[in-house]
């Protein structure tokens, strides 16, 4: 690059001999500098550290374009680049230093008010630090290159405002991650950078494989997209506004400074709806005022979500979907995506209906849908049950997992047999009343995480098998009359499943279910009767 010459006024601005020092100065010692919690900051001190996010852009735009100047000074660039004088220059440079410095003064504001994940605040606070140390320091070359032999000056002053451009990079990177999360810069790369940087090629929304809303896991499918897209801003790995993080289930759960952000199974008392259902004015309004809002519908499938006792992996078709409901999950869908779900249902139904007409032919009773439109099945054998034998219920096996109600009630199916049962994760209703049943069909049953009502009346289980359903927590009722349980084993059982209805028949089901009688006061002691009047004589009779 060129060196200076005599005639640049360079040093002609005595405002930069001053500046550039103290800038110095200030940026080296912020990483350094730290408050304990406990003394804080003034309000005001931490008002202006909320301009941090608007001042830093100043000299952004400014270094770059203080390199930008010094590269059209570069024989490759001289033809294609305006060349302006050395005092702009230095002007340019200069206000870009203030700027970092004003920037690194309010950053260390803002980040001494917390909320923020310390090992990411650090590489900020750090590169955005070694940013305005570099910006002072290629001034302070530059003016000195006006007093001294410049060539040198000049050359290791342009060497340090290109490092310093790029480490600007890291500290603007640092800080996105701060304010929107780690995968900011990642999320919307396009597939080629995505590739180069190890990452997996990112999906078109449209062309991801749309489910039903019955299919739809309601943490993964619907609560999850929901805060991402409306409350992961504020509330990350990076950036943990009132210590609350919700980018993850185990964070919401456990929740911030002001407790958990949700009730499980509470809507109304859980502190994220609370804060939503705020006045828009209000300051603890979620999302802040300025920010995009949650819809109706977003809240009313966060409200479902959490009723359902939030889980994790459960399904919306594992519950009762009211019709409200099911219009706000689909309403969480783009129009390309309902087109493309409308396509996918109608196709699925087809497809169903082709493999129920072939069933039809070979398996004895009835195959039908529960209700017209929707992929619910229902199967009886009807007058043929003692057609039906383990054979048969494997058949079913194509459409096992549309199949919610399963009456095999005086069927020949065995112990063995229900092993096909795996596949019927959507099964809510079992009757097995009068089959051969004992213990070891329970263990298949137990898996069956929808079930909701199980007929086993005349089955020869026992106590022991019926540990096996201590873990289906969907269970509502179990008939077990002339089965071999007793009414102990059912008790425990209904301990176990606080809700579920064991009926052991019209007697012992009243000995089970019925709360004990409180005893009755013993009655107080009659008082010892006052003895009793002599008798008169009796009267003589006349002769």
């Amino acid at each position: 690059m060129e060196p200076a010459t005599p005639s640049q006024p360079t040093t002609s601005r005595p405002f930069w001999w001053i500046t550039a020092p103290i800038g110095l100065g200030l940026s080296a010692a912020a990483p350094f500098t730290h408050l304990s919690a406990e003394a804080g900051i003034p309000d005001t001190a931490a008002w202006i550290g909320r301009f941090h996010p608007f001042v830093l852009h100043f000299p952004i735009v400014l270094l770059i374009l203080a390199l930008g100047f010094e590269l059209a000074r570069l024989p490759l660039f001289r033809r294609v680049l305006p060349r302006p004088d050395a005092s702009t220059v230095t002007s340019v440079l200069g206000w870009g230093a203030v700027g970092c410095t004003i920037a690194v003064i309010c950053g260390w504001l803002l980040g001494q008010s917390g909320g923020y994940e310390k090992e990411l605040l650090d590489r900020h606070q750090w590169s955005g630090a070694a940013t305005a140390v570099g910006a002072n320091l290629t001034l302070i070359f530059r003016l000195c290159a006006g007093v001294s032999p410049a060539g040198l000056l000049n050359g290791l002053g342009n060497t340090v405002l290109l490092a310093t451009c790029g480490i600007m990079t890291f500290a603007g990177h640092y800080g996105a991650n701060l304010t929107h999360g780690e995968t900011y810069l990642t999320d919307q790369a396009p597939n080629f950078v995505r590739k180069l940087i190890g990452l997996k090629p990112k999906k078109d929304p449209n062309s991801i494989e749309i489910k039903p809303a019955e299919q739809r896991l309601l943490w993964e499918d619907v609560a999850q997209p929901i805060f991402e897209e409306r409350c992961n801003s504020c509330h990350n790995e990076g950036k943990a506004k009132g210590k609350l993080r919700l980018d993850s289930l185990a964070a919401i759960l456990k929740g911030g400074e002001t407790g958990p952000a949700i009730e499980v199974g509470k809507p109304k008392d859980s502190l994220i709806l609370e804060r939503v259902h705020m006045p828009l004015d209000e300051e603890e309004h979620m999302p802040p005022k300025g920010k995009p809002q949650m819809t109706e519908e977003e809240i009313a499938a966060l409200t479902f979500w959490i009723e359902k006792g939030a889980p994790a992996d459960r399904k919306a078709g594992d519950f009762e979907i009211p019709a409200n409901i099911r219009a706000a999950l689909d309403s969480l869908l783009s129009p390309a995506q309902r087109k493309a779900l409308e396509a996918k249902v109608k196709a699925e139904a087809e497809a169903l209906e082709k493999t129920l007409t072939g069933l039809r032919t070979s398996l004895p009773g009835r195959l039908a849908t529960v209700a017209p439109g929707k992929p619910e099945l229902e199967y009886s054998p009807g007058i043929k049950f003692a057609d039906v034998t383990d054979l048969q219920l494997k058949s079913l096996t194509p459409v096992a997992a549309s199949v919610v109600t399963l009456d095999l009630q005086q069927t020949k199916v065995t112990d063995a047999g229900l092993v096909a049962l795996a596949p019927f994760t959507k099964l809510r209703k079992l009757q097995l009343q009068n089959t051969a049943l004992t213990d070891a069909a329970l263990v298949p049953i137990g898996k069956l995480a929808s079930l909701e009502i199980l007929n086993l009346y005349g089955c020869a289980v026992t106590d022991a098998g019926l540990q096996n359903l201590k873990t289906l927590k969907n269970l509502k009722k179990v008939y077990l009359w002339q089965s071999k349980v007793t009414e102990e084993g059912a008790k425990k059982l209904r301990e176990a499943l606080p809700g579920l209805e064991v009926n052991l028949g019209m007697s012992a089901s009243a000995k089970v279910d019925e709360p004990a009688k409180p005893e009755m006061p013993a009655k107080p002691e009659t008082p010892a009767a006052a003895p009793a009047a002599p008798a008169k004589p009796a009267a003589k009779k006349k002769a």
